[in-house]
């Protein structure tokens, strides 16, 4: 793994270790590219009626973890390429007002991290991480609404693409993952490996998604979602470890710069 553009930074209140550290790491793993994709802010509008979520940066942090990313660029030009970007969920409601506010502030991309079902904000909506998240047609909105996002153009990859915790119908599983698989193909946008979750042995990634993207040749990319300069460190044995349990699936990984 030489490219890695998933790397929080403490800004999203959980994740550790100072924005240095990380590409002090990633030099230390014979990273060539390493692109930070904190939490998004969002700009939420007024019928949120002041709701703020905890686990992302604030608007008004934007422009320090910027120019911290930047000045760090700078400094470290000679020995590692370093990317401004954010992980993001794809909120319809506000959305487009908060891309305009992100490109204004000078990131560079987005990963579209859906951590959610439904605004967030919105009566109803829930985390997709957790046991019995929702309904079928809720599972199959969520999958529309991921495909869709890929289909934009606005993202560089999708991270953890299984991260809903569905444990539905096999067959309606396998059919939603799919769509995300082919949509991934068609538009050349790679759905990632999550080392994280991986090395946590989260549900995600999981055998039986794995196995529709092989099956789909859908291209795939290794994120290490690192929470703290240790991951970064931690990860050439993690994506050993998996390539070696998942040998047999001949999965498309990719390699190379994104951006």
């Amino acid at each position: 793994m030489l490219h890695n553009y998933h790397t929080h930074t403490p800004r999203c209140n959980h994740a550790l270790g100072q924005d240095r550290e990380y590409v002090e790491a990633a030099v230390a793993a014979g990273l060539k590219t390493l692109g930070f994709s904190d939490h998004s802010p969002y700009i939420f509008p007024e019928e949120a009626g002041g709701y703020y979520s905890s686990f992302r940066m604030r608007p008004e942090q934007l422009s320090d973890y910027v120019g911290s990313v930047e000045s760090l660029k700078k400094e470290f030009k000679d020995r590692i390429r370093i990317v401004t970007g954010v992980e993001i969920e794809y909120y319809p409601k506000c959305f487009d007002r908060t891309e305009a506010f992100l490109k204004a502030g000078g990131v560079s991309y987005m990963l579209l991290g859906q951590h959610m079902f439904g605004n967030e904000f919105d009566k109803g909506s829930f985390h997709v991480a957790g046991k019995n998240p929702g309904t079928i047609e809720q599972y199959k909105d969520y999958v529309s609404l991921i495909v869709n996002s890929i289909k934009s153009g606005k993202f560089l990859y999708v991270a953890h693409p299984d991260i809903y915790y569905f444990d539905g119908p096999e067959e309606v599983f396998k059919e939603q993952s799919a769509r995300i698989c082919e949509a991934s193909k068609e538009t050349n946008v790679p759905l990632e490996i999550n080392l994280l979750g991986y090395k946590g042995r989260r549900h995600y990634p999981g055998r039986k998604f794995l196995e529709v993207a092989a099956e789909t040749g859908c291209p795939m990319i290794f994120g290490i979602d690192a929470h703290r300069p240790e991951d970064i460190l931690e990860a050439k044995d993690t994506e050993a470890r998996f390539r070696e349990e998942y040998k047999d699936l001949g999965l498309k990984i990719i390699d190379e710069e994104l951006i």
